[in-house]
């Protein structure tokens, strides 16, 4: 039996409110190709600077919840961090949520195989239909002409 096990409470469960929920994709794009750019942090930044989602956090208060969520998609992994997050999110949020982890992998300016294959992970654990994340995928590649 594991000590931790069955516990409820603050940092033990997989527990994701909408703002978690949202930064979860975002997060497991940073980390998709085991490294992190600071081209993507501050793409991160930004988004949570224009994003109504964050509009009440600091910027603290922002990096201790990507924080939290990379070491919740490090214990559990993508497909389930993304998956908890879909069952937290509107569809429309989980298409925003998805969208924003493609502006993160798109930030360095390089998107390889690990991170193509992390994107298909996320949007089927946010349950986004193919060809609508394909298009989501055509226009932030667009918006980095």
């Amino acid at each position: 039996m594991n000590l931790f096990s069955d516990l409820m409470g603050r940092g033990v469960t997989l527990q994701l409110n909408v703002q978690s929920a949202v930064m979860a994709p975002v997060v497991a794009a940073m980390l998709a190709d085991g490294r992190v750019e600071d081209s993507e942090l501050l793409q991160i930044h930004a988004i949570c600077q224009t994003s109504p989602v964050f509009e009440r956090n600091s910027r603290l208060e922002n990096e201790r919840l990507i924080m939290k969520m990379a070491r919740m998609i490090e214990d559990y992994g993508v497909e389930v961090v993304c998956g908890r997050a879909a069952q937290a999110l509107t569809p429309a949020l989980r298409e925003t949520a998805f969208t924003y982890a493609v502006q993160v992998i798109f930030s360095d300016g390089y998107v390889g195989l690990l991170e193509q294959e992390v994107m298909q992970d996320i949007a089927a654990a946010l349950q986004i239909d193919p060809d609508r994340a394909r298009t989501f995928v055509e226009v932030v590649s667009v918006m980095q002409h």
